[in-house]
């Protein structure tokens, strides 16, 4: 059995020592964050191209801004600050909602089984800003499922949460709503009701309304048609991602065996069910010692974001009701007040977020080589060197490759002005954002190890 204190503590170490450590291997230059930081360096200013994500945009880029405006021109510290902005603004929030949930062992459970099904696996794509939002939907959920009736804290927090999630994510489109709800409902039937703290309740719902608003325009009117129509194809593509399909089944059955038989839940059996698709997920990486696509990837972590903000609603669900009147209607809940199932759940929750550790340190392996085998290729000549002549053109890194960003992440790997940049492969037609015949120029910026 583990003590919430235990649970609370080794989570939040876990997760910030994965943020900095991301963050030293500058992760967050995947796909589109490298991209991101030729713009912010080569106008020296923040890249908020998107306005429906303008808010998580100009946060995550704090650091790496604050550093280029004191006059920081090495590439290498400035990719690790954008990784630390990116990665840190999610951290922070799940960190809070596990402070705030820490003294309840199933609502801890819960913000912990958020980290390790959602954040864990769909997270290698930190650049997405969903990662921020369902931070913070989770964050809102657990201070209003907490809150016995409207506070000057919980209403100042929430209200300053809400303004944020306005322009964040489009999954707004139903998160927004159903938190809208959730706050009228906390706070209109509340004994001894305060009055202004409830008034900042409806402006909080109010934001969550307006953050729907945006959400539907920006489907309605996307940046790019294509982008969102293929957003749309992919999501239906979420089984693809094996970390995640690993930690969601684990989370299925024991869910399923305390729907079906909520009594089963004090026992050991549904945790053993369960911690056989947590030993896969443990022992994933070692798919990779043979040629197959059936291993953790990075590309495939994407593919799951949009089926995560159904799994953080249906979580959001769980906690608002945990501790509301509507819980001693329900079996499960019901048989999870026992001292030995509210445990027994926290620990399997806890093991969870270990099981994910793996693929993460896998992954992050493989990055750390693909990044250092783009350095050396740019070094080998000058000019635009084809991918194909190349390391990143073969196994395994290419399987880190996202052929319209090669250019932009060759141009930021350069120690010199002599070195070369590397062309997308031969057969690649689509749009990139710098041509390798038409590179932007980056002035006293250059990659220093």
């Amino acid at each position: 059995m583990i003590s919430r204190t235990t649970a609370y503590r080794a989570t939040v170490a876990i997760i910030w020592a994965l943020a900095l450590w991301h963050s030293w291997t500058s992760r967050g230059l995947f796909v589109d964050g490298a991209n991101f930081l030729v713009h912010i360096v080569r106008q020296e200013a923040f890249f908020d191209f998107y306005l429906p994500r303008v808010f998580a945009m100009i946060l995550g880029q704090i650091p790496v801004m604050t550093a280029v405006t004191l006059g920081v021109t090495d590439l290498h510290l400035l990719a690790r600050l954008l990784s630390l902005g990116l990665f840190a603004l999610p951290t922070i929030f799940y960190t809070l909602a596990l402070h705030r949930a820490k003294d309840d062992a199933v609502l801890l459970a819960v913000v912990i089984a958020a980290i390790a099904i959602v954040f864990m696996t769909t997270s290698f794509f930190i650049v997405g800003e969903y990662n921020t939002l369902y931070a913070v939907t989770i964050l809102m959920a657990v201070r209003l499922g907490t809150a016995d009736r409207p506070t000057w804290p919980d209403a100042i927090v929430l209200v300053l949460l809400s303004l944020l999630a306005i322009r964040t994510y489009e999954t707004m489109l139903y998160l927004g709503p159903l938190l809208c709800c959730v706050m009228l409902w906390k706070a209109w039937p509340a004994r001894g009701r305060p009055v202004l703290p409830s008034l900042l309740y409806l402006v909080s719902a109010v934001f969550m309304v307006m953050g729907m608003m945006v959400a539907l325009n920006s489907v309605k009117h996307p940046h790019s048609p294509e982008h969102l129509v293929e957003t749309w194809l992919m999501a239906a593509d979420f089984w693809q991602n094996l970390q995640f399909d690993l930690a969601l089944a684990a989370a299925l059955v024991v869910i399923g065996w305390a729907l079906l038989k909520p009594e089963a839940l004090q026992q050991r059996l549904p945790y053993l069910c369960g911690g056989a698709f947590l030993a896969l997920l443990a022992l994933s990486p070692l798919l990779a010692l043979s040629d197959g696509l059936v291993r953790p990837l990075a590309k495939s972590q994407y593919v799951a974001r949009t089926v995560s903000g159904l799994i953080i609603g249906a979580m959001i669900l769980v906690i608002v009701t945990w501790r509301s009147k509507l819980a001693a209607h329900v079996r499960t809940m019901v048989a999870l007040r026992a001292p030995a199932a509210s445990s027994r759940f926290l620990g399997f929750a806890l093991l969870m977020l270990i099981a994910g550790l793996p693929a993460d340190l896998f992954l992050t392996r493989s990055w750390v080589g693909y990044i250092d085998a783009m350095h050396a290729s740019v070094q080998m000549r000058s000019g635009v060197i084809p991918v194909e002549d190349t390391p990143i053109g073969h196994r395994p890194d290419s399987l880190l490759v996202e052929n319209w960003v090669l250019t932009s992440q060759s141009l930021l790997l350069r120690s010199k002005p002599s070195d070369g940049v590397l062309a997308p492969p031969r057969d690649f037609t689509d749009w990139v954002p710098f041509p390798p015949q038409e590179l932007p120029n980056l002035g006293r910026f250059y990659w220093r190890n």
